[in-house]
């Protein structure tokens, strides 16, 4: 993240998570992504990549939680509820045993973008993201840096420009970050796995 900018601040309140039907689908497209090695961990230890989806008829969505990579299957605790954010400020309220991370704020920017949007995946792989930087895929600007304002206000643009429920984009200014999000969890799985088989047959 670039030093120049608030760090991200994460305000936690202990509980449990609403009931939610589409965790358990959740958990197991994530767990199919960490074997496709797009959700895990650096050499380093730093983990990346989350999954969430919406809470109905809300802003609200459950996410995988910070430092979860290492992962190969989360428990329930391993997932927080985002009550809220401010982007500004670079503030996250969730509630959960368990920190959101702070890719948090792009998800819930592409929730504020388009209500129709359940689901969002972040993943990272290198061959996917020179892949779509090079034919053309949509792309936030390279001056958008992880973490910041900027990033979910481009964030914000190109879901509103797609006028879609259903899309992938990459984090030009996040190194080989990628989101695809969806009207249910399947669409978003669908444009991964979809890019994923063009990468690497």
């Amino acid at each position: 993240m670039n030093e120049g900018y608030t760090k991200f601040a994460v305000h936690l309140t202990e509980g449990g998570l609403p009931a939610n039907p589409e965790l358990c689908r959740l958990n197991e497209v994530r767990t199919e992504l960490h074997d496709l090695g797009l959700i895990g961990v650096l050499p380093g230890g730093v983990g990346y990549g989350n999954v969430s989806v919406r809470l109905d008829g809300s802003e609200k969505f459950i996410i995988s939680g910070t430092a979860t990579g290492s992962k190969r299957t989360l428990a329930l605790t391993d997932y927080c509820l985002v009550d809220s954010f401010d982007v500004r400020r670079n503030e996250v309220f969730c509630t959960g045993r368990i920190q959101a991370s702070s890719e948090s704020m792009s998800h819930g920017s592409v929730y504020q973008a388009n209500p129709a949007i359940t689901c969002v995946t972040h993943i990272h792989s290198q061959a996917i993201f020179r892949f779509m930087l090079a034919n053309g895929y949509p792309r936030t600007s390279e001056r958008a840096a992880y973490g910041t304002p900027e990033i979910a206000e481009e964030t914000v643009r190109l879901v509103c420009e797609a006028g879609a429920a259903r899309g992938v984009f990459v984090m030009a200014g996040h190194e080989d970050g990628v989101i695809a999000y969806g009207d249910d969890i399947e669409s978003a799985r669908k444009f991964l796995l979809e890019i994923h088989r063009k990468v690497t047959e």
